[in-house]
């Protein structure tokens, strides 16, 4: 999908980066099973940095972001109920990648243990559930909304605040 405003550009290269990452955590779970993944692998130490990186910080700054700089002008516009639909998803999926999160930094530097593994895997498939289905309502309904309501001068405002928190 391609966008004109450069602010719904930039929150759909996020997306997809999100995705590429989540694809390769879902993958890393498939193949290990129930059987703990040695954290030396480097395909495997890859996935969990990356987890660590994208799900424990990036996530965190774009819910933010949404949620202070684009649902407050959507409730503007009189739409209020998209933001505080995605709003709520986004309070909902917080706790989650925060903890998948933590356990794969942790897991970088220790492993993991048969119950740390267990515990990944099962809120990891509840983040992948939760947020491939958020961002495919973020694609089709956000993104297109932002680009009919954005003016230029409002846009490039809001990539630069985006791109200053990222």
């Amino acid at each position: 999908m391609e966008f004109s405003r450069r602010t719904t550009q930039l929150l759909h290269e996020e997306h997809r980066a999100t995705i590429a990452m989540i694809e390769r955590l879902e993958n890393m779970i498939v193949r290990a099973k129930r059987s703990v993944p040695e954290v030396n692998d480097p395909q495997i130490r890859n996935v969990l940095e990356q987890v660590d990186i994208i799900i424990g910080q990036d996530v965190g700054s774009h819910f933010a972001f949404e949620e202070n700089e684009l649902f407050t002008r959507l409730a503007e516009f009189g739409d209020m109920a998209i933001g505080a639909h995605l709003t709520d998803e986004h309070r909902a999926m917080l706790p989650v990648a925060e903890e998948v999160a933590a356990i794969a930094c942790k897991a970088t530097k220790d492993g993991f243990s048969d119950e740390s593994w267990a515990v990944f895997r099962s809120k990891s498939g509840e983040l992948v559930e939760r947020m491939l289905a958020h961002i495919q309502k973020e694609e089709m309904a956000l993104l297109p909304m932002l680009e009919e309501l954005l003016d230029p001068e409002t846009d490039m405002k809001l990539a630069e605040i985006y791109s200053l928190n990222q």
